[in-house]
């Protein structure tokens, strides 16, 4: 026994020190993040995966460091007090696009992008790449006081997986477009998109729990592959009950009962970030009431359009749903 002990506790030590692991037959990234006691979502951000549920045999995964930084473009040829202006070469879909302003005091404008504006704030603007946006280079407006910069902003394709839902009749029953799009237009109206960050730093997860059961911006069907839309946040396959928490400071938007979402809760973190979480079983927040990261907001559930017990989390920035997934190791 004490020699057994002794070889797990080495094998253990061994297997830790990796800083890589070739992917074999029937591995899946949940197996291989307990087998290094790491999560999915940090294997997801170190190799830069957009989907967790699709790997290859022989794929070499990095297993510790830092996220990648990705290469950007750098312009200096800006009116002051603007000395450089950043942005990344490329993003994947259902990302974001950071654009970072190098100056020594406040900049003041703003950015067109895909149809949209967005404030400069902070010296910087979040622009959220829809997850279903079409690969290519898309032109981006900076605009300051009395000059236009143009830029270009390049989408690249991610490996996102699709599902064809079988839903019971009375949960099917659910999906009327009108209802659809009222529930979503409250969700979106929770949040003040002109409140100052709330957050710092990189956030917390909402729940304890490593185990994914439908990722970001797989592409989903309820009526037998006719039609497709996304999955708008990451599904945490836990009991149901499980503890909800705040993953970073904000203020909360929302906390009812709603048609499709079930029991749901937004929180506004400010500078147009918002979070939700759908599907609980029991509300334990109010309107208005200022949360830390890490304060109970709810427990899990499987109300509202729901095929079982889960914890659905997302972000959306100014209504747009991103990936969750890298604010965890790399928050804007």
């Amino acid at each position: 026994m004490r020699r057994a002990s002794i070889g797990l506790i080495l094998a253990t030590s061994l297997a830790l020190a990796q800083s890589t692991h070739v992917v074999q037959p029937g591995e899946t990234l949940y197996r291989i993040a307990q087998q290094y006691g790491t999560t999915v979502e940090r294997l997801e951000a170190l190799n830069n995966l957009s989907n967790p549920n699709q790997l290859r045999v022989g794929q070499t995964l990095r297993l510790s460091g830092q996220p990648p930084t990705p290469p950007v473009n750098r312009r200096t040829d800006l009116p002051t007090p603007i000395e450089a202006l950043e942005w990344p070469r490329q993003t994947l879909q259902g990302n974001v696009a950071v654009l970072r302003f190098s100056a020594t005091q406040a900049v003041p404008g703003q950015v067109r992008f895909l149809g949209s504006t967005y404030p400069i704030q902070q010296n910087r603007v979040l622009l959220p790449i829809p997850a279903l946006q079409a690969p290519g280079i898309y032109p981006v407006a900076v605009e300051l006081e009395g000059q236009e910069i143009r830029l270009e902003i390049q989408v690249v394709a991610g490996s996102f997986g699709r599902f064809i839902l079988q839903l019971p009749p009375d949960r099917a029953a659910l999906l009327v477009p009108n209802t659809l799009r009222a529930e979503r237009a409250k969700v979106v109206g929770s949040c003040d998109w002109n409140r100052p960050q709330q957050w710092s730093g990189n956030w917390k997860k909402p729940v304890n729990s490593n185990r994914i059961t439908d990722p970001f911006g797989t592409r989903r069907s309820y009526d037998q592959g006719a039609t497709y839309s996304f999955h708008e946040g990451i599904d945490y396959g836990v009991p149901v009950g499980t503890p909800v928490r705040a993953p970073a400071d904000g203020v909360v938007g929302l906390a009812q009962a709603l048609f499709v979402r079930g029991n749901g809760v937004t929180i506004d973190h400010g500078d147009g970030v918002c979070s939700g979480f759908w599907h609980l079983s029991k509300i334990l927040v109010k309107p208005g009431q200022r949360v830390k990261a890490g304060d109970l907001i709810g427990l899990s559930g499987n109300t509202g359009l729901s095929n079982g017990p889960h914890s659905h989390f997302e972000i959306r920035i100014r209504g747009t749903p991103t990936n969750p997934a890298l604010w965890y190791y790399a928050a804007p």
